[in-house]
């Protein structure tokens, strides 16, 4: 299983969002190409960015559009306001691995065609309830309904995030992130990563394929230092 480091951006500026509320923002010093450039000297092979302006349907920020061209060696996987199949081939064209998002989970046709490893479904889960929208509007069909459907249409990847625990260091939602794995995704889990027990817990349910840290790494809980960490994040998604 893969450490992913998490990125989000507002205003071009590292930001962490608690419970996805713009009214508990944390501001970090690190400016989005040292930090890179930390992770990168530490190991890391996938990065993931929000774009969270355009996740609340804002102006995109450019920062984030040159990060692919200057870490080739680096997959970068985006989200946040990838609302049309004209964005999403934008992005992919920028030279990003992959795209996250709620397109599909809204309008699945909208994606048809596109190769699955590229497509990473954002499952953003609110108690039972799937939530899109910069986390403020809720699906109107059944969540395992949505997924089987989705799964269906060809979809395989998910990255899974429990609303309730992201940005809060209180531990992952493992109910959330083993009920999509069992339906036949491969998973990455986001939200309350804490600790080296945290990914081992994850590892354990069949089905994760990567683990999403934010928080956790920009505060160093998650040492950047330490060698798990560093092996955690040089791995290969999928891999032990």
């Amino acid at each position: 299983m893969q450490l992913i480091p998490s990125m989000d951006l507002l205003g071009g500026r590292i930001v962490r969002l608690r419970h996805g509320d713009r009214r508990w923002i944390t501001y970090y010093d690190w400016t989005a190409e040292a930090w890179i450039e930390r992770l990168v000297s530490a190991g890391a092979r996938r990065i993931h960015i929000v774009d969270l302006d355009g996740a609340f349907g804002e102006a995109r920020q450019p920062v984030f559009r040159t990060f692919p061209a200057r870490w080739p060696g680096v997959r970068f996987q985006t989200g946040g306001g990838l609302r049309s199949r004209e964005a999403v081939q934008g992005a992919l064209d920028l030279g990003f691995d992959a795209v996250v998002g709620t397109l599909a989970v809204e309008a699945p046709q909208a994606l048809e065609g596109f190769p699955g490893e590229r497509v990473v479904l954002a499952l953003d889960m609110k108690g039972q309830d799937l939530v899109t929208r910069g986390w403020e509007a809720r699906a109107s069909r059944d969540t395992e309904e949505i997924c089987r459907t989705l799964r269906a249409s060809g979809f395989d990847r998910a990255l899974v995030t429990d609303v309730g625990r992201d940005g809060t260091m209180e531990g992952p939602g493992t109910a959330a992130v083993a009920k999509v794995a069992g339906l036949g995704f491969r998973v990455q889990a986001s939200g309350g990563l804490r600790n080296l027990q945290d990914l081992a817990e994850l590892r354990g349910i069949p089905g994760v394929v990567g683990a999403i840290s934010g928080k956790a790494l920009l505060d160093g809980a998650l040492s950047l230092e330490d060698a798990a960490v560093r092996a955690a994040m040089s791995s290969e998604e999928g891999g032990a």
